[in-house]
């Protein structure tokens, strides 16, 4: 026979429940602060040619060498938090979004995402969500970007004669469509 459980344990199971969250996204958020720093410091050598791309290699071997045990630095890895600092630099509202989702996340989006505002709806989508990996990479298999963003609503074809406008937000407006009103 099983001795009653306390109501109050419940209270103490969702307060350690709480704070192991919070323990986890502080984390998170450290890593990728580390990996934007990381990632300007290899854009900004590149960029002004205090280092060749071949320096990349050679950092990863140096952080191999002198931290065995420390993993995620990878030549390729290097290059991506280039790629990260390079993709949301000076974005100061895409910034906040990409703090909130773990690496995993921002690799996804980074790899699939072809435009910069598909880019930032994948990171809202994702942080308000909170999409898993899973969902993320089936978010961008739907097209939900394209489906949502891209194509226009369905309208009756009365509705598309009578108000004819552009086909989607992200397209330039012809001088011949301009003024069909």
């Amino acid at each position: 026979m099983s001795t009653p459980v306390d109501p109050g344990f419940a209270e103490v199971l969702q307060l350690i429940a709480s704070a192991r969250l919070r323990a986890v996204q502080a984390v998170n958020t450290a890593l990728i602060d580390l990996y934007w720093q990381v990632g300007a410091i290899i854009s900004h050598k590149i960029e002004t040619a205090e280092w060749g791309e071949g320096v990349v290699n050679q950092l990863a071997e140096h952080i191999a060498s002198t931290h065995p045990g420390l993993r995620g630095f990878t030549r390729p890895n290097l290059y991506r938090m280039r790629q990260f600092y390079e993709a949301y630099q000076g974005q100061d509202l895409v910034s906040p979004l990409v703090r909130q989702l773990p690496w995993t996340h921002n690799l996804i989006i980074l790899s699939q995402a072809k435009l910069p505002q598909e880019r930032e709806f994948y990171l809202r989508q994702a942080a308000q969500e909170k999409w898993s990996n899973r969902e993320l990479e089936r978010q961008f298999e739907s097209a939900l970007f394209e489906r949502t963003v891209l194509q226009p609503a369905k309208v009756s074809p009365v509705v598309k004669y009578t108000h004819p406008a552009p086909q989607h937000a992200f397209t330039t407006t012809s001088p011949n469509r301009a003024h069909a009103h």
